[in-house]
């Protein structure tokens, strides 16, 4: 009788710009990197790795894709003990148009909800994700395969209190909308052209009744068809596609 194929522990993470930061910092040792490049990319990831002791290895394409759970991994896959968040303060100081929009998620406890959130801010511009520490699925293994490459372009921080965390941003210029089923403001009344925060609560609660407080204003999808609310991953893609709209007009 086999025995059962034991799944391996742990994430791989992807994508040049990743994988170096996770390389540089001070963060858990990574376990392996494997390349499917040698060009001085290539070279100087190769370089960080044995400079921290990380073993180093070519791949071929197939066996990165694999590893990394989509295509979109530009010949580079770390393996990470798990996913190394952003520091908020550190997406802060970046210029205005490098950290705008972003988007807070609220007690989204679904890992397919996040991965497709992490796919559609990557697709529509968002320059950053935030959950909260409690209350929220991590970007895990699964997330990262339904994301299909994001975490490579989109940074996830993760905060202790959102709350708080609404509050820093509005004092850094940030207005915060919230996605709200029942409210007056549509979406596509709103004026969105504003350095934002957008608010995704959990497709059942909502958001949360303090969170809810800390947002300048409450804006919603209108419904044209007998169901009332959507997928908190839909709403969110259809949000991000309305503050793009928004401000490829004003261009």
């Amino acid at each position: 009788m086999k025995k059962p194929v034991q799944k391996e522990k742990g994430i791989w993470l992807s994508g040049i710009n990743p994988v170096r930061e996770a390389l540089r910092s001070e963060g858990p040792l990574p376990g392996e990197l494997v390349l499917g490049r040698s060009d001085s990319r290539g070279r100087e990831l190769e370089e960080l790795a044995l400079a921290r002791g990380v073993p180093a290895r070519q791949g071929s394409r197939e066996e990165l894709n694999g590893l990394a759970g989509h295509t979109h991994h530009q010949g580079a896959v770390l393996k990470m003990a798990e996913y190394p968040y952003a520091e908020l303060d550190s997406l802060l100081e970046k210029p205005l148009p490098d950290r705008d929009p972003l988007i807070a998620l609220d007690d989204i406890q679904d890992p397919q909800n996040l991965g497709a959130i992490l796919r559609s801010a990557c697709f529509l511009g968002a320059k950053g994700v935030i959950l909260p520490r409690d209350r929220s699925a991590p970007v895990s293994a699964a997330v990262m395969k339904i994301a299909a490459g994001a975490v490579s372009y989109v940074p996830v921080a993760r905060v202790t209190n959102l709350v708080r965390t609404l509050k820093q941003l509005k004092n850094a210029g940030y207005w915060v909308a919230g996605l709200e089923v029942e409210c007056k403001k549509t979406v596509y009344e709103t004026d969105l052209t504003v350095p934002l925060c957008m608010v995704v609560g959990n497709e059942q609660k909502g958001i949360r009744p303090l969170v809810r407080s800390e947002c300048d204003l409450l804006v919603r999808i209108p419904a044209s068809g007998p169901l009332q609310s959507l997928n908190a991953a839909t709403a969110a893609a259809v949000g991000l596609s309305e503050i793009q709209r928004q401000r490829l007009a004003r261009r």
